[in-house]
């Protein structure tokens, strides 16, 4: 280790090395300051991801080799304040583009395929916790971890209540916005974002709820989120409303015939050590459909493989499904079903899916994952679609 200043007490302790040994040497040290890397947490990822799809609209098979990697830095430089930073970096191979081609934005003539994800301080005291800077936009409507929604603001929690945290966030800037369906006027741009939420979760009887309120300019005026769940025995239920009020200027331009409009779905399963089943309903509302800012967003009920990117924000959707798991110590099976039926003017139809997977823990930070899937399109325009995917995943 290189020390570039010593205090006078460590001085007097390095002046005793002649009577004690290494370790009460260290120890000393460490009494007088802690060193750069007992205050330094890194951690990341890195994952390959090899898709393989064969479309009936497409001549030549859809093959896509996705590498990704992630490294999280935070530096503890008091027991109040830290700074926080990740350096990520995401690519796409495939034969139809360039080899190492970066994705989601990312251009190789600004970033180079790295790029500073997030850049932040963290202040932390007694039951509040305040970060500043770019970093997770945390909502229902919004994506947390890699590669998803992402804003330059300040975000607040507060946990001085049992059993609750109550949210807030402002965001000057966002992006990170994808898979919405809802085309022009991009909505993932520079608006700003307000979000505030209580989150309660009440272990000794099973129950968790959140309700959340925000609004993203130009594009929703009011969000009103509530999501209640209860478990209990290996069983849960759980259900959810969404209702949103878009900027009147936007909903015309989507030529939705109401500013208005609710989603709202329900789950139920069973797990244990050995097995789960579940199943789910969501419906979208016939005349205005928005509840989300990411089609990877973290707050609603989702369905299949990549079929859930077939609902969000459409019209009069309305999804069933069904999935089971099986487990064996380091190996997991799962299954599911999945049927979308739209009344939505030229998405008129009914779209179904089949995926089953396979998942192998080989080592505590290292799993493969193998996924196949089968899309039939139903004659809404959408191609039937057989895919395998297969990922590698480290994380240290």
């Amino acid at each position: 280790m290189k020390i570039s200043k010593f205090s006078l007490a460590a001085l007097t302790a390095i002046g005793t090395l002649s009577c004690v040994n290494a370790a009460t040497l260290e120890e000393s040290l460490k009494e007088v300051q802690p060193s750069v890397f007992e205050r330094l947490k890194i951690d990341g990822f890195a994952r390959a991801k090899i898709n393989v799809k064969d479309k009936d609209s497409s001549d030549n098979t859809i093959e896509d080799i996705r590498l990704s990697a992630q490294l999280n830095v935070l530096y503890a430089a008091s027991d109040k304040l830290a700074f926080g930073t990740t350096l990520a970096a995401d690519k796409n191979e495939n034969p139809a583009g360039a080899a190492s081609h970066p994705i989601a934005g990312y251009t190789a003539s600004n970033n180079k395929g790295l790029y500073i994800d997030r850049f932040y301080l963290k202040y932390m005291a007694n039951d509040f916790t305040v970060i500043g800077g770019k970093q997770d936009i945390y909502s229902p409507w919004t994506e947390t971890g890699f590669n998803s929604s992402r804003g330059n603001g300040l975000s607040a929690l507060y946990k001085g209540v049992e059993e609750w945290t109550f949210a807030a966030a402002a965001f000057s800037q966002t992006n990170g916005f994808d898979d919405t369906n809802l085309g022009a006027p991009d909505i993932g741009s520079h608006h700003n974002l307000y979000a505030a939420g209580a989150i309660g979760a009440f272990k000794d009887i099973g129950l968790d709820l959140q309700l959340w309120g925000g609004a993203y300019e130009k594009t929703i005026d009011t969000a009103l989120f509530a999501d209640i769940k209860y478990q209990i025995a290996g069983f849960n239920i759980r259900g959810q409303l969404n209702y949103s009020k878009l900027d009147k200027d936007f909903a015309d331009n989507k030529s939705y015939t109401d500013d208005d409009g609710i989603f709202f779905g329900v789950e139920a399963g069973y797990k244990n050590d050995l097995f789960s089943v579940g199943a789910s309903y969501t419906k979208n509302d016939k005349k205005q459909p928005v509840y989300g800012l990411d089609g990877d967003n973290i707050g609603f009920i989702k369905i299949g493989s990549d079929l859930y990117y077939y609902m969000i924000n459409v019209r009069d959707v309305q999804t069933y499904y069904v999935k089971g798991g099986l487990y064996f110590d380091k190996l997991s099976f799962r299954a599911g079903y999945g049927v979308l039926e739209s009344g939505e003017k030229g998405y008129d139809g009914t779209i179904s899916e089949a995926h089953a997977g396979v998942h192998y823990q080989y080592l505590k930070d290292f799993g493969v994952d193998l996924t196949l899937a089968s899309l039939d399109g139903g004659g809404t325009g959408i191609s039937d679609s057989i895919s395998g995917t297969l990922e590698l995943f480290y994380r240290f």
